[in-house]
């Protein structure tokens, strides 16, 4: 899976939280395994995006990925298209356009490239487009799509794997979820034409890792501020498998990074040791008044008269609460298949400048380095020596930026 960068409002509340958040020393924050210098980010050396020029004026990046001739690629969910820019900066094209006919899109989701052809996913149309290099289309497959019946739906497709095939995501809905009536998800592998071939894996569920204010039949759900369920990211042949629970005090410190292939087998499982942090009750009393001030406004819309009091207990209750930060906050892959994995709180350098910390693994789970990213910036997409990301201004204005890499003794 593809991350998408956050929107607006969740931003706002990891912004709230990130300087809420006691941020860890720099020495010694990092696990005994990631020995010598950390790799650091220069630059920026290219920023993209404009407040009044109409050709840089974009909206939300959803994604970006940077293609065989060293073009980045962004996606605009929103808009529907992909902007294609060259490795300076310059706009060099446009990619698809919102509608339902050939190269169109009806929600664009997820990108990348199988060689020279960009792929991209239509989460609207469940179906995958193809382009060359320079945008041109190339054509479109569109698996079958089961929509079930009263006893469920079966997985359906949700992105392309470079054979040709798909990886089909069984039903989530967010208050089966919340109820406990929901438990797994089947992640299954399907056949060009979207008929189920097998079960890869169950997606695990647990109430407590749905943010959901519930009221009968249904309810207002978002993320949990320190939510430590289980993530994930698609391979082109698999799956990898972050198991993020907070350490609950007792047994070692440790989140796991699993690997998948398409029949199910386990390629890898490595642990990896961490040093956990107490979560602070102030964070807390933090994020509640984040999430309050973000859900308050479209809340008392549906409820005339709602307290805003009476709301912030009612989210305080639904607040996941661990005893201790969970280990990880997101997981990214670069261009060599080496695995970024992202400690869930910041870390300072010796001036105070706070640092997200991210641990790097190789294809084999084997740790290599960490990585020190400034804090505000979205990572994207992750090549040998450059790293392409997004920004907001105080505006909230997005900006893509690429930074050059560099790697540590």
């Amino acid at each position: 899976m593809m991350c998408a960068p956050l929107d607006t409002r969740r931003r706002a509340i990891l912004l709230a939280l990130t300087g809420a958040a006691a941020c860890q020393s720099e020495t010694g924050s990092a696990p005994d395994l990631f020995t010598g210098d950390p790799w650091t980010l220069a630059g920026p050396e290219v920023r993209i995006g404009s407040v009044d020029d109409p050709l840089y004026v974009f909206g939300p990046v959803t994604g970006l990925v940077s293609g065989p001739d060293g073009s980045l690629y962004s996606l605009h969910g929103r808009e529907g298209t992909i902007r294609r820019w060259s490795a300076d900066g310059t706009l060099s094209g446009l990619v698809g356009r919102q509608g339902e006919g050939p190269g169109e899109f009806l929600r664009p989701s997820d990108m990348g490239f199988f060689g020279d052809s960009l792929w991209v996913w239509d989460g609207g149309g469940f179906h995958v487009s193809y382009f060359d290099p320079e945008g041109k289309f190339l054509g479109r497959v569109s698996p079958e799509v089961d929509i079930g019946g009263p006893e469920g739906s079966p997985p359906r497709p949700s992105r392309p794997f470079r054979d040709g095939t798909f990886l089909g995501i069984g039903r989530m809905p967010a208050y089966d979820i919340a109820t406990g009536e929901l438990t797994e998800t089947a992640f299954a592998h399907l056949d060009a034409e979207g008929e189920a071939l097998r079960t890869i894996w169950r997606y695990p569920h647990e109430p407590r890792d749905l943010f959901a204010l519930l009221r009968e039949g249904g309810g207002t759900y978002g993320f949990q501020a320190f939510g430590d369920g289980v993530d994930y990211t698609v391979l082109d042949d698999g799956l990898l498998i972050v198991g993020r629970r907070a350490w609950t005090g007792e047994g070692e410190a440790v989140f796991t990074v699993t690997r998948i292939g398409l029949a199910g087998d386990t390629a890898f499982s490595v642990r990896v040791p961490y040093t956990p942090a107490p979560l602070a009750a102030e964070r807390i009393d933090s994020a509640v008044v984040a999430v309050t001030g973000g859900l308050y406004e479209l809340m008392s819309r549906r409820q005339p008269g709602l307290a805003r009091a009476a709301l912030e207990e009612r989210i305080r209750d639904a607040t996941y609460k661990p005893a201790y930060v969970p280990p990880v906050g997101e997981v990214r892959l670069d261009e060599a298949g080496h695995i970024w994995v992202r400690r869930f709180d910041p870390v300072e350098n010796d001036t105070g400048e706070a640092f997200g910390e991210w641990w790097v693994l190789d294809p084999n789970g084997i740790p290599v380095a960490r990585a020190l990213i400034p804090v505000g910036l979205q990572v994207g997409h992750i090549g040998d020596d450059f790293l392409w990301g997004t920004e907001q201004d105080e505006f909230d204005v997005d900006y893509i930026v690429r930074y050059r890499l560099v790697k540590g003794s």
